[in-house]
């Protein structure tokens, strides 16, 4: 019997091969040699499949992430971290599968807004999660954890924002983070 899964398998396999723009349900289909209405009795609409391959997507980002803000390291160490790791994550899948980074960056603005809004909440909630712990151990000055988690999300956007991906080829970019992140962590530092 075949799966939601095997099907979003099958329809990154198609959207890696035709991009978003060409790929139809009927392209899946045929991958999975199955039906057309095969496939839409799992996802009932093209958007909605596209929906679920954005949030499967965004669960492979979201998740190692998640594995960093619980672990049970100094907060510092797990702000900067989590940081780099996100910048990685992104960097990474557009120079080791640029057709995919692409897909996605495109499935991404077709999706409805709750999706990409959601992903977002998740990863603020992640970074609040880590600053909690520094207030709490003493090591950062933060009165409200949610709005600097969104802060230095925003302040770090030009490391891990599908818009700024021409400058990721930068060979400073690294040393423009660190620069950076450094003096995001003595601007929440408890002194």
């Amino acid at each position: 019997m075949l799966t939601k899964e095997q099907i979003l398998d099958a329809a990154e396999a198609v959207l890696r091969k035709y991009g978003p723009r060409k790929t139809t349900v009927v392209d899946v289909a045929r991958a999975l040699d199955v039906s057309h209405g095969t496939v839409y009795r799992h996802f009932a609409t093209k958007a909605a499949l596209h929906e679920a391959i954005t949030s499967r997507w965004v669960e492979r980002v979201t998740a190692p992430l998640d594995e960093i803000a619980s672990k049970p390291a100094s907060p510092a160490r797990r702000l900067r971290e989590w940081f780099e790791t996100l910048m990685e994550i992104k960097q990474h899948k557009v120079h080791d599968d640029p057709e995919m980074f692409e897909s996605y960056s495109l499935l991404a603005q077709k999706v409805p807004d709750h999706v990409v809004f959601a992903h977002l909440e998740v990863m603020i909630s992640q970074v609040s999660r880590i600053l909690q712990d520094g207030v709490e151990q003493g090591l950062f000055d933060v009165t409200d954890c949610d709005a600097t988690a969104r802060s230095l999300f925003d302040a770090t956007l030009r490391y891990h924002h599908p818009l700024h991906v021409k400058e990721w080829n930068s060979p400073h970019i690294r040393e423009e983070f660190d620069a950076l992140f450094t003096l995001l962590e003595r601007a929440i530092e408890k002194h």
